[in-house]
C-alpha cells in the first residue's frame, strides 16, 4: 500500500515538471517565461507587419529572423524563427498584414523597445532584395544591419493576463534609398500602434485627376497616391528629413468591379488627419526636398475599429 502511493506521488510529481517544460516551449521562440506563484500572470503579445507603399517597384522582399523585445529593467527576451520569414512587403498594402510572432507569452510590464533581425547585409546575397517594374533585381541592404536590426523605440504595456496586439507599419516610400553608384540601401522607417486603437481611412479619387496636366505621366497606375499628415488643415510637403513630412501614405487603384479608383490607409490611430492627393508621387525622392505638387487636401477625424472616410470635400469632389 505504502508503495503504491509512492509510485502515484512519483507519477504526480513527473507530470507536473513535463507539464512546466511543455508550458515553457513555443513556436518561433528561443525563450523561456516563467512566472512565481504569488508572482504577476505573463501577458501575450502579437506582433505584425503591414506596408506602406512605393512606386516603380514590384516586390520588396526582407528576410527576418527574429524578434527581440526589451523588458524595462531586466535582459532582452529573443524569438528566433526556427525558419527565416521571406516576406514581400508590397503584398501587405492598405488593411492587409501578416504576423511575425503570435500570442508569444512574456512577463507582463513595460517594455523599452522592439527589435526586428534581418538578413540585410552589404554581402552580395540577395537575402533582402528588391525587384523593379523594369524586371531587374538588386540587393537590399541595411547599413548595420547585424548589429542592430530593425530597432522600433516605442514603448509599450503587457498587462497580467492581456493580449497586446502590436501592428509595424514598414513605410517603403520613405525607406528606399538609391545610392549615387545605383544600387539600393534600405533606411527603415516604421511607425508601432496598438491594432485595437486604429481605424481605416478609405476613399475614392476622381479619375480625371490621375491623368491631369501637372501629372507625371499620363499612365493613372502609376506616380498617384495620398499622403496623410497629423493633425487637420496641413500643408503637405513631399516625403523628406523636414517636418511636417506624411505619417503614411497608400497608392491609387482601380477596382475592376465599379472601375472606380480607391486608396484604403490602415492602421491609423484615432484623432484628427490632413489628406493630400498627388499624381508625382514617383517623383519624390526621400533624400530630397523636391518640389511636389499636390492636387487637393481633406480634412478627416479617425474613429478606432471603423471605415472613416474623409469629412470635407474640395470643390470638385474627387474623394468621396
Amino acid at each position: 500500500m505504502i508503495m503504491c502511493s509512492i509510485k502515484k506521488i512519483i507519477f504526480i510529481l513527473l507530470s507536473y515538471t513535463l507539464l512546466i517544460a511543455l508550458s515553457a516551449c513555443g513556436s518561433d521562440s528561443n525563450s523561456t517565461v516563467t512566472a512565481g506563484r504569488n508572482g504577476p500572470l505573463p501577458g501575450t503579445l502579437t506582433i505584425n507587419i503591414t506596408d506602406a507603399p512605393v512606386d516603380n517597384v514590384q516586390e520588396v522582399w526582407v528576410q527576418f529572423t527574429g524578434i527581440s523585445i526589451k523588458p524595462a529593467g531586466s535582459k532582452v527576451i529573443n524569438f528566433t524563427f526556427e525558419t527565416e520569414k521571406n516576406i514581400n512587403l508590397l503584398e501587405l498594402q492598405g488593411t492587409l498584414s501578416t504576423f511575425l510572432i503570435d500570442k508569444a507569452v512574456i512577463p507582463s510590464g513595460h517594455y523599452n523597445w522592439v527589435r526586428l533581425n534581418v538578413s540585410a547585409e552589404d554581402d552580395g546575397n540577395n537575402d533582402t532584395y528588391i525587384k523593379l517594374k523594369d524586371g531587374s533585381v538588386h540587393e537590399l541592404w541595411i547599413p548595420s544591419s547585424r548589429q542592430s536590426g530593425l530597432k522600433i523605440v516605442t514603448g509599450f504595456d503587457v498587462a497580467p493576463d492581456g493580449d497586446l496586439d502590436l501592428m509595424l507599419d514598414f513605410d517603403l516610400r520613405k525607406s528606399i534609398i538609391q545610392t549615387r553608384d545605383g544600387r539600393y540601401k534600405l533606411r527603415p522607417t516604421l511607425r508601432m500602434v496598438k491594432t485595437r486603437n486604429t481605424g481605416n481611412i478609405r476613399g475614392v479619387i476622381d479619375s480625371a485627376l490621375l491623368t491631369a496636366a501637372n501629372c507625371s505621366d499620363d499612365d493613372p497606375s502609376t506616380g498617384n497616391a495620398v499622403y496623410l499628415y497629423t493633425g487637420t488643415d496641413i500643408t503637405p510637403d513631399d516625403v523628406n528629413a523636414t517636418s511636417p513630412g506624411p505619417l503614411t501614405s497608400a497608392r491609387i487603384k482601380l477596382n475592376n468591379n465599379n472601375g472606380k479608383y480607391r486608396y484604403i490607409i490602415g492602421y491609423v490611430p484615432e484623432g484628427d488627419y490632413t489628406l493630400a492627393f498627388t499624381c508625382q508621387a514617383d517623383l519624390d525622392d526621400p533624400d530630397v526636398d523636391d518640389d511636389i505638387v499636390f492636387s487637393f487636401t481633406s480634412s478627416i477625424t479617425v474613429t478606432a475599429n471603423r471605415n472613416n472616410l474623409p469629412i470635407t470635400e474640395p470643390e470638385t469632389s474627387p474623394v468621396r
